[in-house]
């Protein structure tokens, strides 16, 4: 293919009827034993039309090949329900392009290693190597000149994005959603065991995955006075490659403590927002006025294309009770060290009415103060939640036993409280 034709290819902009959905550049084996024969380029196709991939080229930008049909009926030995003799391809429908000598028998290493499913069509190219053997670098083009029908691999567009590189030996890239753009962020190592998934639907497009941060969650305040209410805060990651939407997160109280929601321990289904791999959505729900006693709420991400149930639930523990002063912290021990577990002090306060000054002080054992959370604020509820990170001005406080001080103005009246916590590292 002459290189003017590749910059025209290039400013093509068309939704493709077809799409490359896998390519196997790493064979699995050494270069001398198995070197380009078991790469592969598969297609499928979108539409509910039938495509003839006959008109079609395939380019790794150093050769250009003509996409033909597999004429070699020895691969039915081996995959007897596949489709020879053909280059059209039917609706909804997947492809493979294999090397030539894909099916010798004279060589050395695997041969014919890969489980190919019944009805794939095998085509191959009109030499004996895809394009010119695929490096783990070369992005690829299939393309049609008549009807200018243009699919990309490797982001051609964009060569500073660094991509393609090598997946691993004998992984191959998969496309993560079928009908999304050419953009490195779409393209996934494949998470199946055996390194690839020819002629079949990816790993990577069911690869859904939703998790609750259990060290997220947070209720408060974390000591609850009978009649008041719990505000239960959480967040959920979607660790997988997909965007997930349409699911909920069921709250429960575990009264009976078996982790396992009972129809009379629902409290709510709080429906979630979209969440974009990688992101997270913070979450809340208020529990109502909760019984005296012990609770132990728990979190159940409800979402049907999950593939990984593991990480779907989370428990968090609170108390309700008649006898609470105006503050209390929690944990009684913090260790501010930023592996999200008991990172910060959690402070609630209550106060006799509103519209007073709040001072909140953090001490040291010896009455020097080492940080300022409220100085004659003006507080316009009658309760509250701060946190203290085990700040110390600009460097971080040292392990030992702290006392955190509050002071309370109003209409001429003033209340004092203190409670301690120890910060541990």
């Amino acid at each position: 293919m002459e290189g003017n034709m590749v910059c025209i290819v290039l400013l093509v902009i068309a939704d493709a009827p077809i799409v490359i959905t896998e390519v196997m550049s790493n064979v699995k084996g050494s270069e001398v034993t198995c070197g380009d024969r078991n790469e592969f380029v598969e297609l499928y196709n979108l539409t509910s039309d039938t495509i003839d991939l006959g008109l079609f080229h395939i380019n790794d930008f150093d050769a250009d090949d003509e996409i033909c049909a597999w004429d070699n009926d020895s691969i039915l030995l081996t995959y007897p329900g596949v489709r020879i003799g053909s280059t059209v391809l039917h609706p909804n429908s997947y492809a493979l392009i294999l090397d030539r000598e894909y099916t010798r028998p004279d060589t050395v290493g695997t041969v014919q290693p890969y489980d190919i499913p019944d009805s794939t069509l095998i085509l191959t190219t009109d030499d004996t190597s895809i394009g010119n053997g695929i490096a783990n670098n070369d992005p690829i083009i299939v393309y049609s000149v008549a009807d200018a029908c243009t699919t990309y691999f490797g982001t051609p567009h964009d060569t500073l994005d660094d991509f393609p590189s090598d997946p691993g030996d004998g992984v191959s890239w998969e496309r993560i959603d079928p009908q999304a753009n050419d953009h490195s962020s779409n393209w996934h190592p494949s998470l199946d065991p055996t390194g690839c998934t020819p002629g079949r639907e990816n790993t990577t497009t069911t690869a859904y995955d939703l998790a609750i941060v259990e060290r997220s969650v947070v209720i408060t305040p974390a000591l609850v006075k009978y009649g008041e209410n719990a505000h239960i805060e959480f967040t959920v990651k979607n660790i997988g490659l997909r965007t997930a939407y349409e699911y909920s997160v069921v709250v429960f109280d575990d009264t009976n403590r078996d982790s396992i929601m009972d129809t009379n321990e629902l409290l709510s289904e709080v429906p979630g927002a979209a969440i974009m791999p990688s992101d997270s959505a913070v979450m809340f729900y208020t529990y109502i006025q909760p019984a005296r006693g012990e609770h132990s709420v728990g979190l159940y991400i409800d979402y049907v294309d999950d593939t990984n149930l593991s990480d779907n639930y989370a428990f968090k523990a609170f108390s309700v009770t008649d006898d609470i002063g105006e503050l209390t912290v929690s944990p009684d021990v913090f260790t501010p060290n930023n592996d999200g577990n008991n990172d910060r002090l959690q402070i609630d306060f209550r106060l006799p009415q509103s519209g007073g000054l709040l001072t909140l002080y953090v001490f040291d054992m010896r009455g020097k103060i080492v940080h300022v959370l409220r100085k004659k604020e003006y507080w316009h509820q009658t309760s509250g939640t701060t946190y203290w990170h085990g700040e110390h001005g600009t460097r971080s406080a040292q392990t030992g036993m702290y006392i955190v001080y509050l002071e309370y103005e109003y209409e001429g009246k003033r209340i004092r409280a203190k409670q301690t916590a120890v910060l541990a590292r």
